[in-house]
């Protein structure tokens, strides 16, 4: 298991997820409050997403995708019951309901204990279990501040519809201009021979170096080193290189604020998996799968500020079991400057 690399400064602080039987539930740093349905046990599972954001006037919103129909409408069945019907777009695979709609739908589904949804023509297009979603729907009413109110949706009250507000990090970065000065494969070569990952080099996965312009002593590099693959997780180690005058490359490892965890505690080398650079954004990003499926697992982006990575966004699913929404758990504003 990969172990939080140093980084100098305060961490950034993720939220964290709550299962409730067939529901699991999350809220980033900026309130922001998602919902999400587990694959149970039916012929065509519905994929159920809840979500709603922070603050006093923010609506509820209830997206049911993962099916394909040529219908334009539907009805939604709970134990046996209509409880909604409604437009969709044809061909678009997801219905989306918000507002005082969403709310109405969101109370009779924490009635029920399975729902399906059925297109106009009567195609059953999926199913999905009942079971947690009440819970998980009075973990957002109380995390959001709208516990005892009447903005809430599970857990009402008799108070005005109030909710709280948290204020996102603003990362100021500097904007890179690239530069074609980069380490040349013999630098690359020595740098790998010499690193952790040097008995860790399995797989396809290629070393890359990119530019990340110029810095105070010259010319920097991002390099990604391969560092270890599986079946569906590729590794690689982080590195940043800095040439001097003549020419030189040397490279210490990336500095990250949160993640980018070692291969032990006494590893030096930040690891990201299934690692993936943006130039434009200047953002590193890592998708490390728990199965191959891909239902479960972690994912961050960082952008570099001219020193460090800084965490961006991060979504994270706990439960291996069939859903593909992973769940927002930290954000941030980013500002690149000249």
């Amino acid at each position: 298991m990969a172990v939080a690399a140093h980084a100098a400064g305060d961490s950034p602080v993720p939220g964290t997820l709550q299962t409730f039987e067939d529901w699991t539930v999350g809220c980033d740093n900026g309130l922001a409050c998602q919902a999400v349905v587990l694959a149970a046990e039916f012929d065509k599972s519905l994929a159920i997403a809840v979500t709603r954001q922070a603050g006093t006037s923010a609506p509820l919103a209830i997206e049911l995708s993962g099916f394909e129909t040529r219908a334009d409408r539907y009805r939604v069945v709970i134990d046996g019951r209509v409880v909604q019907t409604g437009n969709m777009q044809v061909g678009s695979g997801a219905i989306e309901i918000v507002g005082p709609d969403a709310v109405k739908l969101a109370r009779a589904m924490a009635r029920g204990k399975a729902m399906r949804v059925i297109d106009g023509g009567g195609t059953d297009l999926g199913a999905a279990s009942l079971v947690g979603i009440s819970a998980a729907l009075r973990y957002i009413d109380a995390q959001q501040g709208r516990a005892g109110s009447r903005g809430a949706v599970i857990a009402t009250g008799p108070r005005m519809a109030t909710a709280k507000k948290a204020a996102l990090p603003v990362i100021t970065a500097r904007k890179i201009t690239p530069t074609d000065i980069l380490p040349d494969a013999s630098a690359l070569v020595a740098l790998s021979e010499n690193s952790q990952c040097s008995a860790e080099r399995l797989g396809t996965t290629q070393d890359t170096a990119y530019s990340l312009g110029n810095g105070p002593k010259g010319a920097q590099a991002l390099v990604m080193l391969n560092c270890g693959a599986g079946a569906y997780n590729f590794s690689s180690g982080i590195y940043v290189g800095q040439a001097d005058k003549a020419g030189k490359w040397t490279f210490a490892p990336a500095q990250f604020d949160y993640g980018a965890g070692g291969f032990s505690e006494d590893s030096k080398i930040p690891i990201l998996v299934n690692v993936e650079w943006d130039a434009a954004t200047q953002t590193i990003s890592s998708f490390a799968k728990g199965r191959g499926l891909g239902d479960c697992g972690t994912s961050e982006s960082w952008v570099w500020d001219g020193s460090m990575f800084r965490l961006t966004r991060a979504t994270a699913m706990g439960e291996c079991r069939g859903s593909l929404d992973w769940i927002p758990v930290w954000r941030a504003e980013v500002r690149l400057t000249p």
